[in-house]
Parts: structure tokens; C-alpha cells; sequence
């Protein structure tokens, strides 16, 4: 008998927490069914996070770990002269962070004689810089006195910025100076006006040497002012100072304010932040960093010849000191000013803590404790005394400096180096064993680099070596996150400062850092990508810009290929970078161009008036005394040095490295290469640029150069290249990334290596499963696999949501020169903010308060008399983003009406110009204004509009399609552009509600499978185009805009525009539009959906970091330390629950626990000691794991009640585990209000009798539901009848019913959320529903596959 099997497809809906999935019938549209079950679904998971915060507390271990090592090196070279004379020095040292009230680990108690001692070496030492000192100088000799003073160096050694022999008078200031500005000119494309060849870089060294900082920055300012813009000189000013400073204003960036600060560690904590944000300009604020830590070793130490750490602590602390007592005295007047500084009161409440502890504590600055003293004077004497008398001795840098800085990491660590070697030079003739060396292996090592000590001191491990494994093991081998190479293998020799060369492999170690470093290609995924500083990406680059260069409104390749070549070669091969004034200089001189008679009009840069690319690596190598001068190495030479800078910053590597490799380049030669500074990765690689040929034989760099007979694709930039149709590139890089047959499991190594987010690989992953699933549920394959991808969150939109902000950022850095601007700035900075929900109002400031299309000045208080028209209509494209979006007068609007361009009499030079000010000034985009002045359209445009609203242009979704293809070669997979599905819903009414349940993600599969189908099978074969194109035009003179706002795809969906055969009048097509649009939104009021989430065992931190101070109650900081004496973390993390038997006083238990992530690894007998502890049981009490393991997320049968675990400790939290329904015809009755509740500014979709008429009765059906069919909340029904006031709901006003409604709806969606009813009333709980702290003896685990096919039910 033979089976009837019926085409299907899949739709899948790919997000970066869920996956919607849908089979339908391919001929019929419909949603399939097997048995009960409708086949389609969703599969929720957690968004995957980057890594890194892992990576962050795994270095600072690692880094804590070496510290340890470091001090356990130091005691094994002093344990037996120390041993001598002080057999428990150690053990005192050890146990010194106990508590005398500590009776466990406290073994050795101090004696009278003990405290008389401590205490007549802290009045002899207040500090530890004290005994260095006195150490350094002789007067103090005892060995354990030594031995402090040497720890405190090694375990504080200070930071490697510095490479070799250090000496602060050598700091060239003009120098780093020269490098900032640069490197600034070389990346800069925000700033107007920036001329660095006015820069004194010798007076503006001198200035920033001046010792008043007031001055100083008065000074910055001043001789900056010619050289930058203002923004940027008072933020460097600041700076400079050590002060908060805006890098967004500074630079001119289009972004949220970021703050930060070169003093302390801000700056560094904060670097991933600042990087994503700066982009290219990060090297200009590292090397301003490097500035500033120069000038504050410059200023610390004033000059000093031979500056010494301990010296300077040593003079802080006296004037500290001096200046307390001095302090003290002149509060003492008054009792509640003193105190207010001095007095703390309670040291565990933050609040309670006195402005001078706070101070010494590094809770509060020095500027900020200054002002606090400034107040408590001006008080006290009155501003004029203070002024004449106490004003100096508050308000200057070297007011009651501290000891413990945050700037203390600042300091290189050859100052301590050389404080090292003058106690090993004072102290080693009477301890010998200091004076001990190492053998020496390099001839060029200074002798004072053989001491032990001096090794301990500098040993850092190489970066590119990686971290050390305690051993050569093969387990420890296996680490993931070690790469280190042995020279000996099999040996379990420990490696330390003094063999390290001995025992590690570093070329090896390099060779394998270097591999795990290179990126990966976007387009070809198992090739690597180039560096960005690549002669090869370098051109690439060049080309791509010159493409968009036009002189006087010609393109730059119109003047000829072999023009468009020379201006490559004899720009960008011989100068590096090229400004606008290089370039027409250069133009002038070319006969080519004679017929302009000298005067050019240059547009297209990438840059601020320059180009944004150069060739300055080539220029390095193969320029007018560049690195390969004289040599016979050539390009790929060039680039391997080139890899090699990028990869390595340790100097000594790359200089071996290169040596090794490159014989007959000079040492000066070799020097210059160390010298360079490249950095960071392209997304291109080599093979994808030279490797991939068209049918022609020509690579994407051939036709970058222009190297093809069809002169009108001369002039083709990389991305029109790529997606030229005649070309094949695409289906070349699909074939080059087919993964091989694969009949087995899908792992996640597939996608893995995919060069995009971890939350987009996690999607990618859990949709392959999902398929996996649903076809070996079916038996056969699909017939087509239709995809669409979530675009995650918009940038710029998260932008200018809060838009007043982002307008004011725009106005204050870029929009000074307008004409009106004083008045456009107060309108706008009076405006509410709530006003700029209004598109008008936003559009209105975009615009300089004039209409777009005419220039004429708009009333913002007569907005209505104005139209926000769409420059491209959407008749043609559904592009609603501001770059379509223009706020015009009324009659402006009907004179364009439905053309594709701006009248003629819209495109006057006067309103171009005013259109490049708007581009220039950041308040429009370049493909805005290219829409502005844009003349025609050919049929060739239009069709590219029709394109990419039918096709994704993301080359991930790209890849997830050949991944798809490689298990389902049988299969079409279908892309689809997201926007095609936005646009299906606005035309119907199909709003999506996020807040009420996951259903949307299967119903937008759904859609992605009916629309795939649509766009590969119907609309280019069965509908007439022209005929969609006419009767559109007819729609927009008839005024029914409504009707043609959704683009011409999605418009074409019309039983109107079938082909049909004009003879005989009989339509071409099977397909009915009507059955299709009526099939679909009836199925998008389905709720027949099968949900499954991802559970999980977790891991990571064993603690909530969150600490009780001691006396309370929470986990051991470590074992055996008393939560009485030293305090406690808060809990204990959980991996996964359990449920256990036990007994406890003869009776017999059960009930489910979390076990902390610190157990799981642990013997079975160290868990039951964990749970003995947690339950208060006896050693005589039994207990019994009866189910292991159960992760978080599970789906639990809890006496009837269907919830997820989502916490776990003594007891359990769950949370709702049923996705709320409303059916079809309520949705329908209330759709507009639930619109209007979830998206407030669609306030005008309903009216407002109506919309609280719906409040009411949405009120009641979630109560009467709840009641109903939630068993978990049934206990809650009385409350929410009261709260709601269920008889009446009118009671409360329609924002309180709002409030509440989308509050309860937050407590029966699928998650760890509950309700905060305190926005009703302040009595109320800001937790309502929640239901942790449960006790759970017996419920049933229902496991679902990832598709939701599958149950299976565990008692």
C-alpha cells in the first residue's frame, strides 16, 4: 500500500531567545496536523550572553593566583634565615586575617608581650613605606622587617607599560603629545575643523606642566582653541586634569553620552564600553591615557632624579598628617560640621559613614572631598575669611594627599624594581641568600636582571603564551583555555620566573596564539580574515571609496579607467593618506581635468573633506625609505610582517619573530618594524577578494580595479559587485561554504564558527534542532524551508528613543552655525519630552523648523496643517524609518503625490545645499539625502526595490540557509526579508501582542512560510507588475493611502493583479488571493500551539557575590569562617534542583532542593553534609536522592498545577507554566484596544468609551480565567477582585486599569516575572503572585523535546 505523502514546507521565525515553527500543507497553505497535534510551535530559551564577564573574573584569578605564586616564592627563598630566629612568622603572617575571637583557626593567640610589640612597631612605622624606607636605608635590619618590606613591593610591583630601563625625566611628553594628535588627524571623520599643524607642541607641553590645575586648564583651552573644535578641547582639558570626561562630545560621535575618567581604573574597567562606542578612535584615547599617566608620574614626583616610591609615600603621609590636625582644629567652632566629617556612626550603613572616611577609603575624590571641607569652612568663617585665609591650604592637588590611591597602579614597575635592588645592595652582605642569581642565558642581560628576587619581581607570562597549567598533565593539557607549548613533555617539573625559557615552547606557544586570534571571514566562513592594516584590505578599501568620488558631479571612473588606476597609484601608493587639498592640488596638475581651469567640487569622501582609507602600510614597506628599501622582499613578505605586528604587542616576540624569519633586513630596518602600531581585524578574507572568480575569470578586486569590458560596471562598488547577479558571487561563496553531506546529529560545531553573536548562534542552533525534530517526525523531507531572521535591536533606534536627548546632543554639538538656532534650541529644550513621541515634532527639529521639501518655516504650533509624507512612496517600498520620512506642507505633499523623485521645483541648488548642511550636520543620512536630490529612477532601480523587499541582504541568514541546505539537499530553502511579514499584519489589522503570550513567534513562522511560498512560486510568475504599478497610482489620486501603504509585494496579493490571457480573458494561475489572505488571518487567531522552553543547568559563580557584613546569616566567605565573625555571601548559586527522602526525628520527609553549583562536583557524602546543613538534620537522619538533576525551566504537574522551577534552595520558586489564550473572537472584538493598551501613542485607534468599555471586560476575563484555569493563582482571585474592583472596574481610572491590566498580564506570561500592583497603590505588593519559598514533596516533570512533538511524563 502506498503511502500518500503530501508536499509541506516549514516556516521558521529565528530569534535570539525563541524560534517559532510552522508545517503547512504547501498546496493548500494551511497548518498541518498529525493526530491532535496542529504542527506548529515555539521554542523559548535564554538569550545567550558574550563572554565577557567569564573572562573578566576568570583573569582576575588568574591574576590573584600568580600573586600567590609570586609570595610563595619570596617565602621559600627567606623561610630559613626567618626559620632562625622566628619559627611561626609565617604562620602569624598567615594567620594575621583572622579574628582574636577566632578559635578555630586562630592557633596562635598574642600575649601582653606580643601587643607591646605591634604596638611599638606601628608608632615607629605607620606604614608600610615607612619600613621600606627604613630597610632601603640600613637603619632596619630585621629579617622579617626585610621580608615585609620586599612583599609589599612584589605583591604591589606596579604596571609593564614601560619596556626596559624607566626614568621619569626621560618621559617625552611632546612625544605622546605628537602620537594623540596624529592619530587623531589619520582616523578622524566627526570633526570640522581640526588643524594639527597649528600645534606648539613645546608650548603645549609647558602647559600642561603648569602645577595649578585651574591654570592648566585655562591654558589647555587656550592654546587648543585654533587647533580643534570646542567640544573637543574642553573635554581633553578635562581630561587631562584627571576629571570626568564626555568621549561622545569630545569626539563628535552619534551616540548616548559616555563618561569616563583617566584617574583610577575607570577607564580600563570600563574599555569594552568605550571601545564599542570610540570604534576607531580608541588608539587616540589610549594614547591620551598614556599621556595623562606620564604627566602624573611627571607631576608626583616633581622632577626628582632619583625618585623613590617609598620616599614620596613616606612625605604624603607627613603632610596628611599636618594637614588633619590643622583640619581638626579650625572645625573644632562646630559640633555638627566636625562631625559631620570625622564622626562615623555606623560603619555598616554607607550613609552613616563621615566624609573623611569615605575619603581615605576611596569612596570620594579629592575635588569632591574638597568641596565638602570648602562648604564646612564658608559656614563656620564666612566666604570672605575663607577666601583670604583658608582657600590655599584647601584648594590645591596636594590637600591631605592619601597613601592608598586609586592612582596608585600607575606607578611602572621599575620604581619598585629599583627600590628592590637597593635593599638587595643594602641587605645582602648581611643575608647572602638575596644576592642569589640565576644563570645567565642572554648576553644582553643586565646583570641586575639575574637576581631571584629581580625575577620574581618582572616575571610576567607572555600573553601570547597563555595562561599556565600547574602542570605538564595531559588533563591540564585539555584545557580549553590554555594553548601553552612544552619544550619537554611528560614532565611534571612546575614552572617558575627562573626556567621559564627553559621549559615553554614560546614560538610554538605563539604559532598556536595566533590561530586562535585570527578571525574569521564573514562571507567565507572557514577562511580567516585579513588584518585591517592588510596591503590587500587596504586597496580594497581605497578602490571601494574612490568608487564613490565624483569631481564637479562626475564619478571619478567616468574620467577612465586608466585615470581612476593613476589616481591610485600616484596618490595612495606614494603619500599614504590623501586630504582633499593633496587630491585637488594633484588635480590641477592633470590634463585631464584642464576643463574645469583649476576649480573642483569634490563629494564622496568617507571623511570630513578627506579620504577615510590610505595605503599608509604599503607606504611603510615599499615607500621613500620604507622597511623593504633595498631588499628583494615583496608583498606577501609585507603582509606576514604586517599579520605578525597585529597579533603580537610583546616587542620581543615580534623582534625575534621577525629576525627568524626575515635574515637580511637590517637592525634599523627591524627596528622600524617593532616601531608600528597596527591594529585590529577586517571581515574579509584574502580567498574571498582574489580566490573567487566569475564566469569571466575576474575576482571582486579585478571589477574593484574596473577591470571589465562593460563599461557601466566600471564604476560598481563591493556590495553592487557582490550582488550583481551576472556575476554568481553569491552562489559561488554558498558553494564554497557547503558543508559536506551530513546524514548524523546536528551539533552545535556547525555553527560555532559562524562570525556572528553567541544570542544569534544559540537561535541558529535551537532552529536546526527544531527542524531536525519536525522532519524525522514526518518521515520525509520538506519541500521547502522558508526562513526569516530577527534583526535584533536597532541601534539607532534605541538611539533616538529617547529623542529630546538625542536632538539636544545633535543641536549643541553640530548645529551652532544655523541661522535660527538660538530659537530652535529654546523651542526645543521647552518642548516636554513627551511631545516627541509626535513623528511630526521630532521631524520638525530634524529639519531646522522648515518643510523639507520647500525650506519655508513651519509653526510647531500649528503641526496639523502639515503631512509627514514618505520621500519614496510606499507604493513601492514599505520603508517606514526616518530616512523616508519628511514633514511637508499639505499642498507640497499632493504636488508630489505618488513620484518616485522630487519635483524639479523641490531640487533647487539653494535647498541641496541646505540639504548637505542637514547631512553634514548629522540630522539626515546620506541615503535621506541621496533620496532628496535623486533625478530619476531607470526600470532597473524599481526592480531593485521590488528585490530587496522580496530578499534578505544579511549574509548570516545567508549561511543558516547553506547549513540548512547541507542536511535538506531535497529541500528549496527560501529567505525572506523580515519587513515582508511587518507589512502583512499593518495591511490587516494582524496586530502582534508580546506581552499577552509566545504565540506570535508561530504565527510569524507561519508567515514566513505562506509569504516564502508567495515570493518563490507566485508573485513573480502569476502577478502582473504593471498592473500593481497602475493601479496604485489610481489608489494615490483617489486619495486611498490606507490601501497602498504596504509596498508593491505586499500589494500584489490582490486576485486583481493575476496574469490572464488576454485573448481569453481565463486567469494564468490556480492561485486565489482572496482564500489566501482569508486562510491566513484566520489562522493568526489560532491558539492551537505547542510550547516548549530549553531547561537549564546552570553554572558559573558557586556565590551571589552580594555580601551580609558579619553577625549576619548566608554562606561562609570560606570554609570554616565563622558568618558571625567575618560575614557571609548572601546564598549559595543553584545548578539544578533535586528530590530527596530524608528523616528527620523519626519521621519521614520529601521534598525538592537546589544544588549549588559548588556540590556538583563534589562527593556524594559532601552533598549530604550540604543538605544536613541546609534542613537542620542529624548525623542519625537519613537521606536519599530519589531524583537527581532536574533542571531550571523544567515544565512541572504540581497537584494540578502547571509551572516552571525556576529557583531553588531549602525550597523552590516557580512561575507560571501556562501560556494565557484569548480566543479569535475577543481578540477580534478587542484587538484595537489591546493595540492602543500596548503601544499608547495608537491612542487613535479606538475611541475612548469603547476602550474602557474593552478595559472592563478585559479585567474580568483574566480574572474569571485565572479562576478558572490557573490553579497556581486561584488563591489570588479574592485579591485581584478587590484590587480590580471586578463588579465595577470603572471605579479606577482608564490608567490605573491600564497599569494593572498589563501587570497581570506580566504574571501569566511564561516566565520568572510577577505583578507590581504598588503602581495601582503604594499598599500594595510590588511582587504580587510570586511564588518562591515552596515547599514541593511530589509533582510530575513533564520533559518536551525542543519542538514540543514529544512528552514524556516522569511521576
Amino acid at each position: 500500500m502506498e503511502t500518500n505523502y503530501q508536499n509541506y514546507s516549514i516556516g521558521l521565525d529565528i530569534g535570539t531567545n525563541s524560534v517559532g515553527w510552522a508545517v503547512i500543507n504547501s498546496d493548500t497553505f494551511k497548518v498541518m496536523r498529525r493526530g491532535r497535534k496542529a504542527l506548529w510551535g515555539v521554542r523559548l530559551f535564554e538569550e545567550a550572553n558574550t563572554a565577557v564577564s567569564r573572562r573578566t573574573a576568570r583573569g582576575t584569578r588568574r591574576r590573584y593566583d600568580r600573586r600567590r605564586k609570586r609570595i610563595k616564592l619570596l617565602q621559600d627563598l627567606f623561610r630559613d634565615e626567618i626559620m632562625k630566629i622566628d619559627p611561626l612568622f609565617f604562620k602569624k603572617l598567615q594567620e594575621s586575617f583572622y579574628s582574636p575571637k577566632d578559635k578555630v583557626n586562630k592557633t596562635i593567640q598574642m600575649t601582653p608581650d606580643d601587643h607591646k610589640i605591634m604596638s611599638d612597631y606601628y608608632e615607629k612605622y605607620p606604614t608600610i613605606y615607612h619600613v621600606r624606607k627604613a630597610v632601603i636605608d640600613g637603619t632596619e635590619t630585621d629579617i622579617r622587617l626585610v621580608y615585609l618590606a620586599l612583599h609589599h613591593i612584589i605583591k604591589y610591583r606596579g604596571n609593564f607599560l614601560y619596556e626596559g630601563d624607566f626614568k621619569i625625566k626621560e618621559l617625552n611628553i611632546s612625544s605622546a603629545l605628537k602620537n594623540i594628535f596624529n592619530t587623531l588627524e589619520e582616523c578622524n571623520d566627526t570633526l570640522e575643523n581640526l588643524n594639527v599643524e597649528l600645534i606648539n607642541y613645546d608650548d603645549l607641553e609647558q602647559t600642561l606642566r603648569i602645577e595649578s590645575r585651574i591654570d592648566r586648564g585655562k591654558m589647555i583651552r587656550e592654546v587648543l582653541k585654533e587647533v580643534a573644535p570646542k567640544n573637543f578641547v574642553n573635554e581633553f582639558s578635562k581630561a587631562m586634569l584627571g576629571n570626568q570626561f564626555n568621549i561622545v562630545t569630545m569626539l563628535g560621535l552619534d551616540d548616548d553620552n559616555l563618561k569616563t575618567s583617566f584617574k583610577g581604573s575607570d577607564f580600563d574597567d570600563n574599555l569594552d564600553s568605550i571601545e564599542k562606542v570610540s570604534g576607531k578612535y580608541i588608539d587616540v584615547l589610549t594614547a591620551m591615557q598614556e599621556l595623562y599617566n606620564q604627566l602624573f608620574l611627571v607631576d608626583l614626583f616633581k622632577g626628582e632624579e632619583n625618585p623613590s616610591i617609598s620616599e614620596l609615600m613616606v612625605k604624603r603621609y607627613d603632610k596628611h598628617k599636618k594637614d588633619l590636625k590643622q583640619l581638626k582644629e579650625l572645625l573644632r567652632l562646630n559640633k555638627k560640621e566636625y562631625h559631620k566629617i570625622f564622626k562615623t556612626r555606623k560603619k555598616d550603613k554607607k550613609d552613616a559613614i563621615c566624609e573623611y572616611d569615605k575619603y581615605i577609603h576611596n569612596q570620594s575624590s579629592l575635588d569632591e572631598f574638597q568641596k565638602v571641607v570648602r562648604s564646612a569652612l564658608i559656614n563656620i568663617y564666612g566666604e570672605e575669611i575663607y577666601q583670604n585665609q583658608y582657600a590655599k591650604f584647601v584648594e590645591n592637588n596636594d590637600f591631605m594627599p592619601r597613601i592608598t590611591d586609586s592612582d596608585n597602579g600607575k606607578y611602572p614597575y621599575q620604581l619598585n624594581k629599583e627600590e628592590l635592588l637597593s635593599i638587595i645592595r643594602t641587605q645582602g652582605n648581611r643575608y647572602p641568600f638575596l644576592l642569589d642569581k640565576v644563570e645567565r642565558k642572554d648576553d644582553k642581560e643586565k646583570e641586575d636582571n639575574l637576581y631571584k628576587l629581580v625575577k620574581i619581581l618582572s616575571f610576567r607570562i607572555p600573553y601570547y603564551v597563555g595562561p599556565l597549567n600547574d602542570s605538564m598533565s595531559e588533563k591540564d593539557s585539555k584545557n580549553p583555555n590554555a594553548w601553552i607549548q612544552y619544550k619537554v613533555k611528560g614532565t611534571n617539573q612546575l614552572v617558575t620566573p627562573y626556567n621559564f625559557e627553559d621549559l615553554v615552547d614560546l614560538d610554538a606557544s605563539a604559532e598556536l596564539f595566533i590561530k586562535r586570534m585570527l578571525s574569521r571571514c564573514t562571507y567565507l566562513l572557514n577562511e580567516y580574515a585579513m588584518p585591517t592594516n592588510s596591503l590587500l584590505y587596504s586597496k580594497f578599501k581605497v578602490l571601494n571609496e574612490l568608487k564613490q568620488i565624483t569631481i564637479n558631479d562626475h564619478r571619478l571612473i567616468d574620467f577612465g579607467h586608466d585615470f581612476f588606476i593613476k589616481v591610485y597609484r600616484d596618490l595612495f601608493l606614494k603619500k599614504g593618506s590623501v586630504t582633499e587639498k593633496t587630491f585637488v592640488d594633484y588635480l590641477r596638475m592633470q590634463p585631464d581635468m584642464s576643463m574645469f581651469r583649476g576649480e573642483f567640487v569634490i563629494k564622496g569622501y568617507s571623511a570630513e573633506k578627506k579620504f577615510a582609507n590610505s595605503m599608509q602600510s604599503y607606504v611603510d614597506f615599499f615607500g621613500t625609505d620604507g622597511i623593504f628599501e633595498n631588499t628583494l622582499y615583496g608583498i606577501d613578505d609585507a603582509e606576514q610582517i604586517i599579520e605578525w605586528i597585529t597579533i603580537f604587542e610583546d616587542k620581543k616576540m615580534l623582534e625575534r619573530k621577525i629576525r627568524k624569519s626575515y635574515p637580511n633586513l637590517s637592525d634599523k630596518q627591524i627596528a622600524k618594524c617593532v616601531s608600528k602600531r597596527y591594529k585590529g581585524w577586517s571581515s574579509l578574507s584574502r580567498k574571498l577578494l582574489t580566490e573567487i572568480k566569475n564566469d569571466d575569470g575576474k575576482s571582486i578586486m579585478d571589477l574593484l580595479e574596473g577591470l571589465t569590458e562593460d563599461a557601466s560596471k566600471q564604476g560598481q562598488n563591493f556590495m553592487q559587485i557582490l550582488n550583481d547577479s551576472n556575476y554568481h558571487f553569491q552562489e559561488k561563496i554558498a558553494e564554497a561554504n557547503q558543508i559536506e553531506d551530513n546524514t548524523g546529529k546536528i551539533s552545535y560545531d556547525v555553527v560555532d564558527e559562524l562570525a556572528t553573536s553567541p544570542a544569534n548562534k544559540r537561535g541558529i542552533y535551537q532552529a536546526l534542532k527544531v527542524v531536525e525534530e519536525v522532519v524525522d517526525y514526518m518521515g520525509y523531507e520538506p519541500k521547502n524551508i522558508c526562513v526569516e531572521m530577527s534583526r535584533g535591536d536597532d541601534k539607532i533606534k534605541q538611539r533616538k528613543d529617547n529623542r529630546k536627548k538625542y536632538l539636544e546632543n545633535l543641536y549643541k554639538n553640530n548645529c551652532k552655525d544655523v541661522e535660527n538656532y538660538n530659537r530652535l534650541m529654546k523651542t526645543l529644550e521647552d518642548t516636554e519630552d513627551s511631545k516627541f513621541s509626535n513623528e511630526k515634532v521630532f521631524l520638525y527639529f530634524i529639519q531646522h523648523g522648515k518643510s523639507l521639501y520647500s525650506g519655508e518655516p513651519i509653526d510647531i504650533a500649528h503641526l496639523e496643517e502639515c503631512e509627514v509624507d514618505h520621500i519614496i512612496p510606499r507604493t513601492l517600498i514599505k520603508d517606514d524609518s526616518w530616512d523616508n520620512k519628511a514633514l511637508v506642507f499639505r499642498n507640497e505633499n499632493q504636488i508630489k503625490a505618488a513620484s518616485l523623485v522630487l519635483p524639479e521645483s523641490y531640487r533647487t541648488d539653494k535647498n541641496k545645499k541646505w540639504w548637505k548642511m542637514l547631512l553634514n550636520q548629522k540630522l539626515i543620512s546620506k541615503k535621506k539625502f541621496y533620496s532628496l536630490v535623486r533625478s530619476q529612477y531607470s526600470e532597473k532601480d524599481i526592480e531593485g526595490f521590488i528585490q530587496r523587499q522580496l530578499v534578505e541582504t544579511r549574509q548570516i541568514i545567508k549561511h543558516v540557509v547553506n547549513i540548512l541546505k547541507s542536511y535538506h539537499k531535497d529541500s528549496t530553502v527560501v529567505y525572506l526579508n523580515a519587513g515582508l511579514s511587518h507589512n502583512y499584519r499593518d495591511r490587516f489589522d494582524l496586530f502582534k501582542f508580546r506581552d499577552i503570550n509566545d504565540y506570535h513567534h508561530a504565527h510569524d513562522a507561519y508567515l514566513a512560510a505562506v509569504l516564502g511560498i508567495y515570493q518563490k512560486d507566485i508573485f513573480k510568475q502569476s502577478i502582473d507588475i504593471d498592473l500593481v504599478k497602475e493601479q496604485t497610482k489610481k489608489l494615490y489620486d483617489t486619495k486611498q493611502y490606507k490601501e497602498l501603504g504596504y509596498g508593491l509585494v505586499i500589494n500584489s496579493i490582490n486576485n486583481e493583479y493575476l496574469k490572464y490571457d488576454k485573448k481569453t480573458g481565463e486567469v494564468k494561475t490556480n492561485f486565489d488571493a482572496d482564500y489566501f489572505n482569508h486562510l491566513v488571518c484566520d489562522t493568526l487567531y489560532r491558539n492551537d500551539i505547542l510550547i516548549s522552553k530549553k531547561t537549564e543547568i546552570r553554572t558559573g559563580e558557586f556565590y551571589n557575590q552580594t555580601k551580609n557584613p558579619h553577625g549576619g546569616k548566608g554562606v561562609p566567605l570560606k570554609k570554616n569562617l565563622s558568618t558571625q565573625l567575618y560575614g557571609a555571601y548572601t546564598s549559595l548559586n543553584p545548578a539544578y534542583a533535586v528530590l530527596i527522602r530524608y528523616t528527620n526525628k523519626g519521621k519521614e520527609f520529601q521534598r525538592m532542593i537546589g544544588m549549588p553549583i559548588l556540590y556538583v562536583s563534589q562527593p556524594v557524602q559532601e552533598q549530604f553534609n550540604y543538605i544536613r546543613q541546609l534542613l537542620n538534620l542529624s548525623e542519625n537522619d537519613s537521606i536519599l536522592i530519589i531524583k537527581d538533576c532536574i533542571p531550571f525551566y523544567s515544565l512541572l504537574d504540581w497537584n494540578g498545577q502547571i509551572c516552571m522551577l525556576v529557583g531553588a534552595s531549602d525550597k523552590v520558586e516557580v512561575c507560571n507554566g501556562k501560556e494565557f489564550q484569548i480566543d479569535k473572537q475577543r481578540m477580534k472584538r478587542w484587538g484595537k484596544s489591546l493595540c492602543r493598551l500596548f503601544e499608547p501613542k495608537r491612542v487613535k485607534l479606538v475611541d475612548d468609551v469603547t476602550y474602557s468599555e474593552h478595559l472592563n471586560e478585559i479585567i474580568r476575563y483574566i480574572i474569571d480565567k485565572v479562576e478558572q484555569e490557573y490553579v497556581l493563582y486561584q488563591n489570588l482571585v479574592s485579591d485581584m477582585k478587590n484590587i480590580f474592583h471586578y463588579t465595577n472596574p470603572n471605579e479606577l481610572s482608564i490608567e490605573e486599569r491600564e497599569k494593572g491590566i498589563v501587570e497581570m498580564f506580566k504574571l501569566l506570561s511564561c516566565n520568572s516575572l510577577c505583578a507590581n500592583l504598588k503602581v495601582l497603590n503604594k499598599d500594595y505588593s510590588k511582587s504580587f503572585g510570586r511564588k518562591n519559598e515552596r515547599t514541593i514533596s511530589n509533582a510530575k516533570i513533564i520533559n518536551i523535546s525542543p519542538s514540543g512533538l514529544y512528552r514524556r511524563i516522569e511521576q
